[in-house]
């Protein structure tokens, strides 16, 4: 009987012992992803610089997200400011709400921007609408700002003579990809040139239209150059504070120059990276803070 009770002692304080440790674990879950989110969401503090000292006429800097340094990320007043500072172009990330508008949106959830957290491509333009900005760089001066339409987007590209970069997430509503062409059409001064992570979004656009496209990439590898090849006025944009991009001296970045092929760079906010990538023949710069 008492062998019995010490048996049963031992498996349950084993089983104390195992919950104990998946109730740790689970807190440490739990509290690094809590941190992993905050930090995510809070608003970098950005210093704002002139390129000044070594771009030239050919230096071609895109304003990644609007110029986010100076206003909200991806919001109209970023695309203003970013038209206002003289940039190139703009670039903005796009999903389709349900009803069918293409807005203007990084996350496929609001909750990092908006006062009300919604998948986009669940959600209608008007519910959409219902949801006011509440994050970014001076969101104070920016009260009841709402999500902004692809077809805002470009009106305000129009407005300030600024070529536009969209990219498109995911790798989905291809069958849709029609109707952001007609409303591209709508703006004929308007030079488009489309990006994507997804290879498959640009074979698909490459159907419907001969604007330029960049293939997003991590890392430049000898497959990406052949998937960019693949795909008529493609190049490469690449993470240029990545390292491994300037293994063996930089070599698959002058191939790729010496190629000629587009060659565009992101996100670059320190002005000593940008003059290397510039050196190297790199000379499409998207960036959050780096003016001209």
């Amino acid at each position: 009987m008492n062998e019995a009770k010490k048996k049963m002692s031992k498996g349950k304080k084993a089983l104390i012992i195992i919950l104990s440790i998946l109730a740790f674990l689970l807190v440490l879950v739990v509290t690094g992803g809590a941190v992993a989110l905050h930090e995510y969401c809070k608003v970098k503090d950005y210093t704002i610089s002139s390129a000044s000292d070594f771009a030239d006429e050919n230096t071609f800097l895109i304003a990644h997200r609007g110029f986010r340094a100076a206003a909200p990320e991806n919001t109209a007043p970023a695309f203003r400011e970013a038209g206002k500072a003289g940039y190139a172009a703009a670039e903005c990330d796009i999903y389709r709400a349900k009803d069918g508008v293409w807005v203007v949106q990084h996350d496929r959830s609001t909750y990092r921007m908006m006062d009300k957290s919604m998948f986009v491509e669940k959600a209608t333009y008007e519910e959409l609408k219902d949801a006011t900005t509440d994050n970014g760089v001076n969101i104070d001066q920016y009260p009841d700002l709402k999500i902004c339409t692809l077809k805002k987007f470009l009106q305000i590209c129009q407005k300030y003579n600024m070529q536009a970069v969209i990219e498109l997430k995911e790798e989905n509503n291809q069958e849709y990809y029609p109707e952001i062409i007609r409303l591209c059409n709508m703006y004929p001064e308007v030079k488009v040139t489309f990006i994507s992570f997804k290879i498959s979004n640009l074979q698909k656009l490459r159907e419907l239209c001969d604007n330029d496209m960049m293939y997003l990439v991590q890392e430049i590898t000898e497959e990406d150059i052949e998937l960019a090849k693949s795909i008529r006025n493609c190049g490469i944009d690449f993470n240029g504070n990545k390292e491994k991009n300037y293994d063996l001296d930089s070599y698959l970045i002058k191939k790729c120059v010496e190629d000629g092929m587009l060659m565009g760079a992101w996100t670059i906010d320190d002005p000593e990276v940008m003059k290397k990538l510039l050196d190297l023949g790199v000379n499409l710069i998207t960036t959050d803070c780096i003016t001209y």
